[in-house]
């Protein structure tokens, strides 16, 4: 997908976020602005944010966070030069999100994956019989048609040959198979397949 502040489409509107005081994203056509949305984020503050474009450029992402370890996003359709809003989430714990598209741009994908600083077992959380795991962060899901969102946390239980310095970054890679997702994690590529359960555990060696 295309990403940043100032997006070019194929037929050369452009689409810009600007946030140096109020935030507003725009389309414009050379230097006539064709529509305008303001935007007032969740509580919590603004720190920054980036817009994303599907691959078809129906839909447009904007990727915001406070600066305070929560990201979060809209969804927006593009019809003709307007952006019509579709979904807003509310801040999530986390950092570095990424998304992706289903192929029929019908489902997308928010991952919050990763770790913050070294990982020691005796810091960890225990579930209930006193095995210790961490919590890495989750995968949202997102229906564009019925406006739903599921969410999905990530346990890893360490092995014994835990490497405390483990992180990220953590994504969805890629989708095959209409219903297969991969995952790059700091131990290497997992897979999940469609639907996750509301805690995904990983047990890397």
């Amino acid at each position: 997908m295309k990403e940043g502040t100032h997006l070019t489409l194929k037929d050369g509107r452009e689409i810009l976020l600007q946030d140096d005081e109020d935030i507003f994203l725009s389309v414009r056509s050379g230097h006539e602005t064709l529509s305008f949305y303001p935007f007032t984020c969740p509580s919590g503050g603004y720190g920054g944010g980036t817009l994303l474009l599907s691959p078809s450029e129906q839909y447009l992402i904007f990727s915001f966070f406070s600066g305070q370890s929560e990201e979060g996003f809209s969804l927006f359709h593009i019809e003709d030069s307007r952006l019509v809003p579709l979904f807003e989430s509310e801040y999530f714990y986390g950092e570095g999100a990424s998304y992706l598209f289903s192929d029929d741009e019908g489902v997308l994908f928010q991952s919050l994956l990763g770790g913050f600083g070294p990982w020691y077992v005796e810091d960890a959380y225990q579930d209930e019989e006193g095995a210790p795991y961490f919590r890495y962060g989750e995968i949202n899901i997102l229906d564009v048609k019925s406006k739903s969102l599921s969410r999905h946390k990530f346990h890893v239980y360490p092995s014994e040959t835990w490497v405390e310095e483990i992180d990220g970054p953590s994504a969805i890679s890629k989708i095959t198979g209409g219903d297969t997702l991969h995952i790059a994690m700091p131990w290497g590529e997992e897979t999940l397949t469609l639907p996750l359960a509301d805690t995904i555990v990983f047990r890397p060696e």
